[in-house]
């Protein structure tokens, strides 16, 4: 039994090692990258950015917007087929577990 109880404690050491590294090294490695990247705001940084790019781009960006949207409509879900027959399955599943429920004659020593 004691030899069980020592692999046990070491398996237990190892797990919790492993886990420890799990949690602090990527907040370790994220503080390195975020030292490493200059402080900006990011709404200067977006400006240079189109500050930055030529203004033919900028006119062809402006350009692909589409002109018409597809008026799609939406219908719920539970109102199409997959939501019907998802409806059915878990009807069914419900209805088998309380019969299974009520059905349950275990007849096992430790039960009475």
């Amino acid at each position: 039994m004691t030899r069980f109880l020592k692999q046990a404690r070491f398996l237990s050491g190892i797990l919790a090692l492993v886990v420890g590294l799990t949690l602090v090294a990527p907040p370790a490695f994220a503080a390195e990258a975020l030292a490493a990247v200059p402080a900006q705001p990011l709404a200067a940084a977006a400006a240079a950015k189109v500050n930055a790019m030529p203004a033919a781009a900028l006119a062809q960006a402006a350009q692909a917007m589409p002109a018409t949207a597809t008026a799609e409509t939406s219908t719920p879900f539970f109102k199409t087929t997959k939501g019907v027959v998802s409806l059915v399955l878990m009807a069914g599943a419900t209805a088998w577990l309380v019969q299974s429920r009520i059905n349950n004659k275990v007849s096992s020593p430790g039960r009475q």
